[in-house]
């Protein structure tokens, strides 16, 4: 009477934890009609002191493409400089690939396509009739001044000077000596061609 009783205490454990596995892979694998005809098929062939052992393998889920991953930094193009801003000289208006905008008047461009101002003054956004289809950006040197000046005239330049309304300042300027007259240095050089014509001669 043991004997039977460990028998079927036996077939029962073995039962139990076949039917645990078998729920838990169709629990991962209900919707698969092969999983179930498979885990079916077991069930009917298991012997009592059987047990199915079902594995679960380590996955690593599929990198992407390396292609998608680089990111550069952003170059920092276009408008530096709006219209009527003030600029000085070598400042840069506007940045660019490729020539989309021309340089005009007191402007001028670089290799890297880069414009900016020759002249100080106020910058302009303009076409030109003569280039109908440029976009040009030009330095205005008066802040009522408007661009593009008659191609039939002599372009207004200013060489970077200014007329001075303070007559005090405009007395200075005129009794203003240079930076060598300042210092000495030109006698300093007079003395030397002395000298050097002297050892010559001896």
């Amino acid at each position: 009477m043991s004997f039977v009783r460990g028998a079927v205490g036996h077939i029962a454990s073995t039962a139990s934890a076949v039917s645990l596995n078998v729920s838990i892979t169709c629990g991962l694998l209900r919707r698969s009609v092969v999983a179930r005809s498979v885990v079916s098929h077991l069930w009917s062939k298991l012997l009592p002191g059987d047990q199915l052992q079902f594995v679960r393998h380590a996955t690593k889920k599929a990198a992407s493409s390396r292609t998608n991953d680089y990111n550069s930094k952003g170059k920092r193009l276009g408008l530096k400089k709006a219209e009527g801003s003030e600029v000085k000289t070598g400042q840069i208006i506007f940045r660019q690939r490729g020539t989309k905008w021309f340089p005009g008047e007191n402007a001028s461009v670089g290799r890297d396509h880069t414009i900016f101002a020759v002249e100080p003054g106020f910058v302009r956004y303009y076409r030109d009739p003569f280039h109908p289809e440029r976009r040009l950006i030009g330095v205005a040197l008066y802040p009522d001044m408007r661009l593009p000046t008659s191609h039939w005239q002599p372009r207004l330049r200013r060489f970077g000077r200014l007329p001075i309304s303070d007559p005090v300042e405009a007395d200075k300027q005129k009794t203003r000596i240079s930076r060598k007259e300042y210092y000495g240095w030109l006698k300093k050089e007079e003395r030397m061609a002395e000298r050097m014509a002297n050892k010559r001669k001896e």
